[in-house]
């Protein structure tokens, strides 16, 4: 029993310490110049690299190069299929808070080269602050939980009232997503 204690604590140090108390410094986007032979080709590589990352699309426009996905819910520490937690500190991080992430890829042909621009937005989930009256009312001060069921339910106020803030990009997954894309160009 001791033993997973020091365990779980130990993890959620590192957790801690790895994600950091600094605010978010904001960065361009990444662009990258690949030789691809056409621009078709390239928005196939970089739908195939969103959807293997299990990003589902939202806006697919390939006569203007352009790819927006829906926002995905961050990876777990138990999700280890997931791929996009793409550094320490993002897996740190989306372990700690709620977060989610949007892709947006942009290709701008010049000539027999493609440049992409790839710009992953992370956005964090804050709930409005509730006051703690009491240790026993703890459980149930955002969702209808008890001390011994709890439960996931929000209420519709408290829903109404949850903000996403962006956090800014995600400059390793933009990095990495850019790779995946080379790699199947």
């Amino acid at each position: 029993m001791r033993y997973s204690v020091l365990i779980s604590t130990s993890a959620l140090i590192m957790m801690i310490t790895a994600a950091g108390c600094g605010p978010a410094v904001r960065s361009q986007a990444a662009l990258e110049p690949m030789v691809a032979g056409d621009k078709a080709a390239a928005m196939d590589a970089a739908e195939r690299a969103l959807r293997e990352m299990y990003f589902t699309i939202d806006k697919f426009d390939a006569d203007a190069g352009y790819i927006r996905t829906h926002p995905l819910r961050a990876g777990q520490f138990f999700e280890l299929w997931r791929r996009d937690n793409a550094s320490p500190q993002a897996f740190a991080h989306a372990n700690l808070d709620s977060l989610r992430r949007t892709v947006e890829i942009v290709l701008e042909p010049d000539n027999d080269v493609i440049a992409l621009r790839c710009v992953v937005t992370v956005e964090k989930l804050t709930l409005p602050p509730q006051p703690v009256r009491s240790m026993s009312q703890l459980a149930g001060m955002y969702t209808d939980s008890s001390r011994r069921v709890q439960t996931l339910a929000l209420d519709r106020d408290i829903i109404a009232r949850a903000q996403w803030i962006d956090l800014g990009p995600d400059e390793a997954l933009q990095h990495y997503i850019l790779t995946q894309i080379q790699r199947r160009l």
